[in-house]
């Protein structure tokens, strides 16, 4: 894939993946990454999108990966900043600089939360949500519960104070965090709301109003995060988009555990990946 560096609004330097296919082009597709999930975990899927004639394009928002500066503790940025700057630079980079529109964004947890920040969502033909759900820590099954809670209250804070930014990988989530978007993040999973209230603050409005483009969300049946009850909440952040839920039966396809990430893992190219082209191309 070729490299690149998408230049946001504020100056910001994003790394970024892009292809494209070598037969006739069927469409475009941002695939736009979970929190703390490098862009490089998605190049397998992005191969297989490429092979069925997609053009594609990955990125690591600011703080992450290859957008990460080399000392976490000098950044100040924070986590909305993902959506308010981060994946208007990635829709504008397509539209202006590879001629792209009717681009199918691929979001996958937080990448299909914050899609409702993009400022010209007329360039998006739709939202494919993948495992993207509300946050809120009570809203999931025990002891996965108790366990974010400990993460929120005791574990999170406590890195930010010893370390000066969250040590995501040392608990196993991810890609490290800077102290800002470890604590906004913080601040939205203690409220039952998510991050409606950063929504009032920052477009003075509870919710995505403006933005209209149809969201087919799917989750797994195995995700204690994306689950019955925090998918259907999250849809309703976008009252103005048309939106269907299929909560995709993980026993009736693998015997392997898929949870939050895992059916982007080159392991499921056969079992899984022809059913999430079936969604995306529905």
């Amino acid at each position: 894939m070729e490299k690149l560096t998408i230049t946001a609004s504020d100056g910001y330097q994003l790394s970024a993946l892009y292809a494209s296919p070598d037969q006739e082009c069927r469409g475009s597709i941002v695939i736009s990454s979970a929190t703390g999930v490098k862009k490089e975990f998605y190049i397998h899927f992005a191969g297989f999108l490429v092979g069925q004639g997609y053009h594609v394009l990955l990125f690591d928002y600011r703080g992450i990966g290859g957008s990460a500066p080399a000392d976490l503790r000098t950044m100040d940025a924070y986590m909305h900043e993902w959506g308010t700057k981060d994946m208007n630079a990635v829709v504008d980079y397509l539209v202006h600089e590879k001629g792209l529109k009717e681009i199918i964004w691929l979001g996958h947890s937080v990448g299909a939360q914050l899609v409702g920040f993009v400022d010209h969502a007329e360039h998006i033909a739709k939202v494919v949500s993948v495992n993207s759900a509300l946050g809120y820590w009570r809203y999931f099954p025990l002891p996965w519960r108790w366990l974010i809670w400990a993460l929120w209250y005791f574990v999170g804070p406590l890195m930010v104070k010893v370390y000066g930014y969250g040590v995501m990988n040392k608990i196993g989530w991810g890609e490290n965090l800077p102290r800002n978007m470890l604590l906004e993040w913080r601040t939205w999973c203690l409220n039952r709301s998510y991050f409606r209230g950063s929504l009032t603050q920052l477009l003075d409005a509870g919710q995505f109003v403006h933005f209209t483009r149809p969201i087919t969300a799917v989750y797994m049946s195995d995700d204690f995060i994306a689950n019955d009850k925090t998918v259907p909440l999250m849809m309703g952040f976008f009252p103005n988009s048309p939106h269907q839920i299929f909560k995709l039966s993980v026993r009736e396809h693998t015997r392997g555990k898929v949870g939050h990430t895992g059916i982007f893992r080159k392991k499921y190219r056969e079992e899984l990946w022809p059913v999430l082209m079936a969604i995306i191309e529905k």
